[in-house]
């Protein structure tokens, strides 16, 4: 397993509507095409952190590859240049487990 995790400082003012394109738009796509969140939260500091599961890079690669020809992600962004600007910043890091009792080892 990977984990691909998304960090992203929220504009003030574009948090709720950050929030909700993401519930509405971006998650139904990615899930339908097999990927797998592990959780997604706010901080108090405005950080949303997303961490999503996947088999392997291999894995991650298909599903975005899905993602990006989705008829539904072209009408998002479509969507999206009507909102306020999101965020600020964005980090991603890809992870590996180190629990063994997890990884299989």
């Amino acid at each position: 397993m990977i984990y691909r995790m998304r960090i992203y400082k929220a504009e003030d003012d574009g948090i709720d509507a950050f929030n909700d394109f993401f519930n509405r738009y971006l998650l139904p796509v990615q899930l339908r095409h097999g990927a797998r969140l592990v959780g997604r939260w706010q901080s108090e500091d405005l950080r949303i952190v997303a961490v999503w599961e996947y088999d392997s890079r291999e894995a991650y690669e298909t599903i975005e590859e899905k993602v990006r020809l989705d008829p539904d992600s072209s009408a998002a962004q479509e969507h999206r240049r009507s909102l306020p600007r999101f965020f600020s910043e964005r980090e991603e890091v890809f992870m590996s487990d180190t629990i063994r009792t997890r990884a299989g080892v």
